[in-house]
């Protein structure tokens, strides 16, 4: 009997029947369930809005190195990795940045609103049309990344994880119980 190593029993599992699997990128396979169709028609509106948002313009790495260096200063202060990547020289911004400066833009609404920042803060997208325009934003998010006040006002937005301990003091019959643990798995 021959002794095998670990790596051979690698290779031997390695070999069976073969199986095809098929990947989906972008998107529900509409057969999958009813709801899917809908739910890709969502997403493509979403996308065309922010894409309707991005500013247009001559942008070079002049503007959006600073941009997207303090865009990852902020990311952290809204539970987010702070990665996004660098962006060559373009037109018109890539509709996944729109999405989070645009995120940015409506937490500063709130916090204006809130008396927590100055009017002067806003960020408005539509007025950005070359790399000054992306310093100005990228000064103000630098700015926002650095406030207090700001950061203060994030933390006590963030939703509080209450409706999981409502659900556990809740009464349920041992079928219902049986039930709610089926639909979770």
């Amino acid at each position: 009997m021959m002794k095998m190593m670990p790596g051979d029993k690698m290779r031997e599992m390695k070999k069976g029947p073969k199986v095809e699997v098929e990947i989906q990128v972008g998107g529900r396979d509409p057969k999958s369930s009813p709801i899917a169709e809908d739910l890709n028609k969502l997403e493509i509106e979403d996308e065309d809005m922010y894409a309707q948002m991005a500013p247009r313009g001559t942008f070079t790495s002049r503007g959006l190195d600073p941009l997207v260096r303090n865009t990852n200063k902020l990311l952290p202060l809204f539970g987010q990795e702070p990665n996004y990547p660098k962006i060559g020289d373009v037109d018109v911004l890539p509709t996944d940045f729109v999405r989070v400066l645009a995120m940015f833009a409506q937490a500063v609404d709130d916090a204006v609103e809130e008396g927590v920042l100055n009017p002067e803060m806003k960020i408005d997208l539509e007025g950005i049309m070359d790399d000054a325009g992306l310093m100005s934003l990228s000064g103000k998010i630098e700015m926002l990344a650095k406030d207090r006040e700001f950061k203060k006002f994030l933390q006590e937005a963030k939703p509080e994880e209450e409706p999981m301990e409502e659900e556990a003091e809740m009464e349920m019959s041992p079928e219902e119980e049986d039930a709610m643990l089926m639909e979770r798995m």
